[in-house]
């Protein structure tokens, strides 16, 4: 979840004076203008799990992650070197080549007599095995980069494996951010053997978790006046202070509704009018 530092929440009616028509307090916010601060958290049946809140990273922090990224990079390409060699001297690539190499030759002979130039398949020159380079990517938000190293390696795939061992049918549900369903994430959680939830386009209201934030982030920006949240350092302290409110009657309360906004989604042939 991300929460603009300074904002308010929802609808919101003051009796002003005329002269104060333009004051910040008597405005509504329409969107996010200023500074924001990311959060994730973790929940189940039951049971709250482990909370982060992201800071910004620092620039020693970019330094060791650029340096790792090119030593992760250039491990990549020597892997994907070593398959490909052991691949061309397959009976598969063997075939590969005779049958493209014949087909080609007919495609030749038959456009020579059309009069044409062609050009022909010869995927067998090529590379069957491709490992994709990871690059950062520096927008708003948490790239994959950090997100694995920074949070899944360290909190939450050893807190999978701690749920998995309790409970055999564990699966890891994530929604559709970048960072959660990149190339480098998937091959690294796969490495640790965490299955993960085919998470549907476009559809917030399945997880539980979205109208928890969206019960945190109520509380937090009703803050008016001086109890306005200014900075990211006091935004941290209180959204760690949220976290720790939710109760486990409030976290049930959203899964046990999963069902019925299921079977109403499923009614109007996946489109999301209605209200969860």
């Amino acid at each position: 979840m991300a929460v603009e530092v300074g904002a308010v929440f929802g609808t919101n009616l003051v009796w002003r004076e005329k002269e104060e028509k333009w004051q910040q307090d008597c405005v509504g916010t329409k969107k996010k203008q200023g500074t924001s601060v990311m959060c994730w958290g973790m929940i189940s049946w039951g049971w709250k799990g482990p909370f982060h809140v992201w800071s910004a990273e620092t620039k020693e922090e970019k330094d060791k992650a650029k340096k790792e990224i090119g030593e992760w990079n250039a491990r990549c390409e020597e892997k994907e070197e070593i398959q490909n060699q052991q691949w061309k001297a397959t009976e598969e690539f063997k075939l590969l080549k005779e049958r493209e190499l014949r087909e080609a030759k007919e495609q030749r002979a038959a456009a020579v007599e059309r009069g044409e130039k062609i050009k022909t398949k010869q995927s067998w020159r090529g590379k069957k095995f491709k490992i994709k380079k990871l690059k950062r990517k520096y927008a708003k938000g948490v790239d994959s980069w950090r997100y694995v190293t920074g949070l899944c390696r360290p909190v939450l795939w050893p807190t999978c494996q701690e749920r998995l061992a309790m409970n055999h049918n564990f699966l890891l549900m994530e929604d559709n951010a970048p960072c959660h369903d990149s190339d480098f994430t998937n091959l690294e959680r796969k490495k640790e053997g965490i299955e993960k939830l085919t998470w549907p386009p476009n559809s917030p209201d399945f997880n539980p978790i979205e109208h928890l934030w969206r019960l945190m982030k109520m509380r937090i920006l009703r803050c008016r006046g001086s109890d306005r949240i200014r900075t990211p350092a006091e935004m941290k302290v209180v959204l760690e202070e949220e976290w720790s409110r939710l109760t486990l009657e409030e976290i049930n309360h959203e899964i046990v509704k999963l069902p019925d906004i299921m079977a109403r989604c499923i009614a109007k042939k996946g489109g999301n009018h209605f209200q969860a």
